[in-house]
C-alpha cells in the first residue's frame, strides 16, 4: 500500500469514532494552562499522573561487571533517539542487583535525564525491562494507566513546552540538576487515552519518517565529502604508470619555518591574527575561530608574515588531525602557532597547490600518523621528518592540470556538502514544530 506524503500525513483530520462513542474523561483535576486546550483536553500537573522516582549510583567502591550479565545499569550516555544504546549499556553482578533492586525502571515507564545532559527522555526497549537506573535520571511512573499513555508522555517531554519546563527548572552551580520535586510541578496537556494513542501513532510514524530522511541526507553529504578523497586516490595511483619523479619535502622547499607560541594571556582584540592548528582545514583556511594576540619585542613579526603561495603545516595537533596543510591564497600580514609550519616551495619545480595537494593526501592516507611522535592527548611530525616526506613530481604542466581537475571536484563536493548540511538542519527541526502542534490539538 502507498504510503501518504508527510504534508498529508501531518494535516490528516483525527480518525472518526464509532458513532455514540464518548471520550473516556480522565480522574484528575483541570488546570488553566499557558494555552487554550480542544474540548475534552485539560492541563494537569504531572505529578498528579505520575510518581517521580530516582535512580541510584552504585555503592563507593563497587564496580561494573567486565562481561554482559542478567542485570543491566542505565547511564545517561546510553540514552539516545528516545530509547537506550545497547553498544553503550553496562551491567553488575547479581550481589550489586540485589542491594540496588529497588531502583529499576520498566518499559511502562519515562525515563528523564535530571543532571549532566538533562533533558533527554525516553522509554526503554522490552529486552532491558527492569534495568537498574543511574543517579543522573528519573523514572517518571504513571500511576493511572487509563488517564495516561506513557509513550504520550514522553513526546510531550522531548515537545519544546516540555524541554522548557525541563531548561527552566534545572538549577545549581557547577553540574546543575533538576530536582525530582520541580518534575512533579511541570503542566502537560491531557486529552482522552484513546486521543493520545491518535497523537502517539502519528508521531511515531512522523518521526521514522524523518529519522530515514536524516539519515539519507547524512549518508549523501558523507558520500559527497568522500569524492575528494575518490579523486585524489585516483590521482596518486597513477603516479607510477606515469613515470612521475619523487622527491621530498625538504629538497622542493626554499624556505620552512615553524611559528611563535602564544598563550590565552597574549590574546587581545588590538592584536595581530594568530593561525593556530583549528584554522588550518583541508586545503584551506578555516577562520571562524581565528584569534588575535599581542607581541613582545622578541618577536619580528614581519618574519612571520605570510605570502601568498606559502604552505601551512599543522605539525602539532591530535593524533586523528595532525598533518593537514592549507594553502595561503594572498598576502597575509598575520603570525602564525609554533605548532604549524610555513612552507615556501621552489616554484620552477613544483607548484605551492601541488604540495598542498599531496600533503593532504598523505594526511588522508594516515601517512602521518605512522610517523609522527605521540605524547598523551598528542602528536607531532618534526623538522626533520617533515622534510624527509616524500612527494611525486609530475611535471609543472601536469601539475597544474591536476590541481585545476582537483579544484573543480572539491568545488563540486563542498556545494553539495553545503546542501544536505542545510537539508539535515530543515530536519532537525522539523520534528520539534510537529510536536508542538501535536500538544496544541493540531495534529
Amino acid at each position: 500500500m502507498r504510503e501518504k506524503p508527510l504534508t498529508e500525513f501531518i494535516g490528516s483530520k483525527k480518525a472518526t469514532k464509532e458513532q455514540g462513542e464518548k471520550p473516556a474523561e480522565p480522574k484528575v483535576a483541570g488546570l488553566k494552562g499557558p494555552w487554550e486546550l480542544p474540548e475534552g483536553w485539560r492541563w494537569v500537573k504531572l505529578g498528579d499522573v505520575v510518581e517521580v522516582k530516582g535512580g541510584k549510583r552504585l555503592p563507593k567502591g563497587e564496580k561494573f561487571s567486565d562481561m554482559p550479565t542478567p542485570y543491566p545499569y542505565l547511564r545517561v550516555d546510553s540514552f539516545e533517539n528516545y530509547t537506550i544504546n545497547p553498544k553503550k549499556v553496562k551491567f553488575i553482578s547479581k550481589e550489586l542487583h540485589e542491594t540496588l533492586k529497588r531502583y529499576i525502571i520498566t518499559s511502562n515507564d519515562v525515563y528523564i535525564s535530571i543532571a549532566g545532559s538533562t533533558g533527554i527522555v525516553g522509554i526503554v526497549p522490552p529486552e532491558f525491562d527492569g534495568a537498574h537506573l543511574t543517579e543522573n535520571a528519573a523514572r517518571l511512573v504513571i500511576t493511572n494507566p487509563d488517564a495516561l499513555y506513557n509513550r504520550f508522555l514522553m513526546w510531550f517531554l522531548a515537545s519544546p513546552r516540555g524541554q522548557e519546563q525541563i531548561n527552566e527548572n534545572t538549577v545549581g552551580i557547577g553540574q546543575p540538576k533538576l530536582a525530582l520535586k520541580r518534575i512533579k510541578a511541570f503542566w502537560i496537556p491531557l486529552p482522552p487515552l484513546e486521543e493520545q494513542k491518535r497523537i502517539v501513532t502519528k508521531l511515531d510514524e512522523l518521526n521514522r519518517r524523518l529519522e530515514e530522511a536524516k539519515r539519507l541526507a547524512r549518508e549523501a553529504r558523507e558520500e559527497a565529502e568522500r569524492l575528494i578523497a575518490s579523486a585524489l586516490h585516483e590521482v596518486f595511483s597513477k603516479a607510477e604508470e606515469k613515470g612521475w619523479e619523487w622527491s621530498t619535502i625538504g629538497k622542493v622547499a626554499k624556505d620552512m619555518k615553524p611559528g611563535f607560541a602564544r598563550n590565552k594571556k597574549h590574546i587581545s582584540e588590538d592584536g595581530i591574527p594568530h593561525l593556530r592548528p583549528n584554522n588550518i582545514d583541508i586545503g584551506h583556511l578555516n577562520l571562524e575561530k581565528l584569534v588575535k594576540v599581542k607581541l613582545d619585542e622578541k618577536i619580528d613579526i614581519e618574519e612571520y608574515y605570510l605570502q601568498k603561495g606559502d604552505v601551512l603545516f599543522n605539525n602539532t595537533n591530535s593524533f586523528e588531525l595532525v598533518g593537514r596543510a592549507a594553502l595561503i591564497t594572498e598576502d597575509l600580514p598575520w603570525g602564525y602557532s609554533n605548532h604549524i609550519t610555513r612552507i615556501r616551495v621552489k616554484q620552477d619545480v613544483i607548484l605551492p597547490e601541488w604540495l598542498t595537494v599531496t600533503i593532504n593526501y598523505l594526511w588522508m592516507q594516515g601517512y602521518f600518523k605512522r610517523v609522527c611522535t605521540r605524547w598523551v592527548g598528542q602528536a607531532g611530525v618534526n623538522m626533520n621528518t617533515l622534510k624527509k616526506t616524500p612527494v611525486p613530481l609530475p611535471p609543472l604542466e601536469e601539475q597544474k592540470r591536476i590541481v585545476a581537475y582537483l579544484d573543480s571536484i572539491n568545488e563540486r563536493a563542498q556545494k553539495l556538502v553545503k546542501l544536505y548540511e542545510e537539508r539535515e538542519r530543515e530536519l532537525e527541526q522539523l520534528f520539534p514544530a510537529i510536536l508542538d502542534r501535536a500538544f496544541r490539538g493540531e495534529l
